[in-house]
């Protein structure tokens, strides 16, 4: 069976790799030349467990190109597409429009389109009755729609689409058994429902993670008010106990859980809940460096950032609240310095790949993403920098249980906690 896979981004071609892994002739449907190029010689565009698919894959099973002509002769049509929102936080719909007005002419009765991407409710409604004012086709009957969420963490997608359940949601009974049908033929467990209770589930799936971090966070500004460590507090409270689980605190962003509240309160001014966790998770940088102003005067001081992408083991900087503080540094006239082991390229600074280049000399040091790399070699960080050197740890990577300290601190802080 043949597949066309509309948006060769993070979410589109770890799927369009799976499918070719399991069998299907796909075609991945991208907007650029350049990047369809590349992903014809082979290159993957982003990090992903098991990327090395695209080298066995590409032109024997897997086909990049621009042309949406590949959608006559296959029988599922899949939408990867961004879903963005714009500078008043409504949802911007182009990329689906745009791809469904270059889809249209290609269509076929008995097709099966699948809409991926995470929207705001009731958009594969939208879909339908675009598709029904352009078309002879009706959507439940000659052609049919669903709506079927990614569940998978970014940099796993490829590991694990087929072990996490799919959630299916069609337009009626028909549509979601036709795309149950074809998940299942990859070996994937369905939970079926509507498309708007899909796309419901898919935001609230998010919004639940968002607030969780959002309630850390703002215990975090708590613990720091009576002098106290959120870590310390944290372990504390979950520690062989049932009703524990409340989650670390840190810098919380992505694409995902930074706009997808917006989805939810757009048309309804009384979700305050989602709001509330929006602005502290936003505030946390500027919360951050406001902590360090208290110990030190910014101007013209050496300041380093480790880790821009807005989660570890990843190169994906989107939404990441790294560059906030960078923002926040450079408006106190620090000298910032930048350094990530998987982010090669930031169009407003250079990013250092060497990281004793990034700690030579400096005066601060921001831990802002959670990388493996940074905890492993903690110890080797700090016999790089001087004593006094400040550090803004809010992910605990020198497990001392501390929010803000300095270089030389750290020993005797651990012979504290140590002797409690």
């Amino acid at each position: 069976m043949n597949v066309a896979v509309i948006g060769v981004g993070r979410v589109g071609l770890p799927l369009a790799l799976v499918l070719s892994d399991s069998g299907y002739k796909v075609f991945g449907i991208g907007r650029t030349i350049d990047k369809i190029n590349r992903l014809s010689e082979g290159k993957m565009p982003f990090i992903d467990e098991g990327a090395e698919l695209l080298k066995k894959y590409v032109n024997k099973s897997f086909f990049p190109t621009v042309s949406y002509e590949p959608i006559r002769e296959v029988k599922i049509i899949i939408l990867t597409l961004g879903t963005p929102i714009d500078e008043n936080m409504n949802p911007v719909l182009d990329q689906i429009d745009i791809s469904l007005n270059e889809m249209i002419p290609f269509l076929r009765k008995g097709q099966l389109i699948i809409l991926r991407s995470t929207v705001s409710p009731r958009t594969t409604i939208y879909v339908k009755e675009k598709i029904e004012s352009l078309t002879k086709f009706k959507v439940g009957k000659n052609l049919f729609l669903a709506f079927c969420p990614e569940r998978i963490a970014e940099g796993k997608s490829i590991t694990e689409t087929k072990s996490i359940p799919q959630i299916v949601g069609g337009v009626n009974d028909i549509s979601t058994e036709k795309a149950k049908a074809f998940f299942e033929s990859l070996k994937i467990k369905c939970l079926t429902t509507d498309s708007t209770t899909a796309e419901l589930a898919k935001l609230f799936t998010n919004m639940y993670r968002y607030i969780n971090f959002a309630i850390s966070n703002e215990f975090l500004v708590v613990a720091e008010s009576f002098n106290r460590n959120i870590h310390e507090i944290v372990n504390l409270i979950n520690t062989d106990y049932k009703r524990g689980g409340l989650a670390l605190p840190g810098l919380t962003a992505g694409p995902c859980l930074f706009k997808d509240g917006f989805f939810l309160i757009n048309d309804n001014p009384y979700l305050d809940l989602i709001t509330a966790s929006w602005k502290i998770n936003e505030s946390l940088p500027l919360f951050l460096v406001k902590k360090i102003k208290e110990r030190i005067n910014l101007k013209n001081k050496k300041v380093l950032i480790l880790g821009l992408a807005f989660k570890p083991e990843i190169d994906d900087i989107r939404e990441s609240l790294s560059f906030k503080i960078r923002k926040a540094l450079l408006r106190e006239h620090a000298k910032v310095v930048l350094h990530d082991p998987f982010v090669k390229k930031y169009s407003q600074q250079e990013v250092l790949s060497s990281l004793d280049d990034a700690l030579r000399g400096i005066d601060v040091l921001f831990v802002a993403t959670r990388h493996k790399v940074y905890e492993q070699q903690a110890s080797l960080i700090l016999k790089k920098i001087h004593k006094k050197v400040y550090i803004c740890d809010v992910w605990n990577t020198f497990g001392i249980n501390k929010l803000v300290f300095t270089a030389n601190q750290i020993n005797l802080l651990k012979d504290k906690r140590n002797t409690k």
